[in-house]
């Protein structure tokens, strides 16, 4: 991986993080994989927390790294070449954050902030999706995301707006201290009703209906949230009122990069799980057919990566230089998730029968992979946004 457009102390972290990720978190990793994800669990928070990590882009005057997307991106790889799901809790962070650091107001800032760069734990949830049926009225079919689909509510009362709804898919919404929620401020569906809003986790009405059990990214804890009457004060609001709908696509933007790294993290372990094993079983040494079937299919994998990585390397300049990234994180998360998938499936495919067995690590890179299509958005979504940015 070339790491020259980094500082020298950002490699130095970088690689620290790798062998973090190659140890503690692997291991850790592997084992909530199998006992499931109906519990939280704080041993990766924890390791994550120990080094300032669980939100690297937070400026250092809250206590954060203040590092650049570019060395975020670089983090997230390692974070998922260890396990998707410790990444996946960064990310999250960065995703309930990013609202707050584009448009909240000063004392939001100084109040939440600084929270999750403690050497304990803190985690932040972004609560986006609400709970919508499988198909539509019509049963003509899954139903397409559309935002204007948000049915949860806040409603100003005096100087505190009260919230109702139900959310679904919440990544870190059983261990947060807060949630950053979006919701409709009227009975309208059109976008510019859309409003966020913080709202600390020990705020009387916030209902865990139930845990979301994944096929994949289980140590990435998810649940369902419920919200009965859920009072805040006025000025938790974030930006200006209705304007949810734009800064929900500014959050998006600055941080599909990191979903795409996930992407690479989860494809580079499963190219060297399979090289590794080639080397071991001498495959690559013979002038077999076996040699050739090898060869090639690492070849083409070794390649995608290589693309998905500079995509993702290519959207984290243009963020950190505040260019056009809009299409260009897009692309970077469309195409990192379908490299994770496809070379995570190939990787099963070379390995045989074995790599279907639980508990294998292609087994866990291959469900992780899948996840992708979920995380900020389905493929569908993002191709339609560049499609209407061609």
């Amino acid at each position: 991986m070339t790491l020259s457009v980094l500082s020298d102390s950002d490699r130095q972290l970088v690689m620290e993080v790798r062998e973090l990720a190659s140890t503690h978190i692997a291991e850790r990793g592997a084992q909530l994989d199998l006992i499931g994800d109906r519990e939280p669990d704080w041993v990766i928070p924890k390791l994550l927390a120990e080094r300032n990590l669980l939100a690297p882009t937070i400026p250092e005057n809250y206590g954060g790294r203040g590092l650049s997307m570019m060395a975020t991106v670089a983090i997230v790889e390692e974070l998922a070449a260890g396990c998707a799901g410790a990444a996946a809790i960064v990310v999250a962070n960065n995703y309930a954050l990013t609202p707050i650091l584009v448009a909240g107001r000063k004392h939001l800032q100084d109040k939440f902030l600084s929270l999750v760069t403690q050497k304990e734990p803190h985690l932040a949830s972004p609560v986006i999706n609400d709970v919508v049926s499988e198909f539509d009225v019509e049963g003509t079919g899954p139903i397409p995301e559309d935002i204007t689909r948000i049915s949860t509510t806040i409603r100003l009362q005096g100087d505190q707006v009260i919230i109702n709804g139900t959310k679904d898919y919440i990544l870190n919404g059983a261990m947060a201290d807060f949630m950053v929620l979006l919701a409709r401020n009227s009975d309208s569906r059109h976008k510019s009703r859309l409003q966020f809003v913080v709202i600390p986790a020990d705020t009387p009405g916030i209902h865990i209906t139930e845990p979301v059990l994944k096929i994949g990214m289980r140590s990435a804890h998810t649940v369902r949230l419920h919200y009965d009457n859920v009072t805040v004060p006025e000025d938790y609001r974030i930006g200006r009122t209705g304007g949810g709908y734009f800064l929900l696509l500014q959050t998006f933007d600055r941080n599909l990069a990191l979903v795409g790294a996930i992407g690479v993290g989860i494809a580079r372990s499963a190219y060297e799980f399979v090289h590794d094993l080639a080397r071991r079983q001498n495959i690559l040494g013979k002038n077999t057919s076996d040699n050739y079937h090898y060869a090639t299919a690492l070849a083409d994998m070794s390649a995608h990566i290589n693309a998905a990585r500079l995509s993702v390397y290519r959207a984290a300049y243009q963020i950190d230089q505040e260019g056009n990234y809009s299409r260009v994180s897009t692309m970077a998360k469309l195409y990192a998730t379908q490299v994770a998938q496809q070379v995570s499936s190939r990787a099963v495919d070379l390995v045989g029968r074995m790599g279907f067995l639980i508990g294998h690590p292609l087994e866990k890179y291959l469900r992780d992979a899948q996840m992708l299509s979920m995380i900020a958005g389905s493929d569908y979504l993002h191709r339609k946004t560049v499609a209407d940015q061609l």
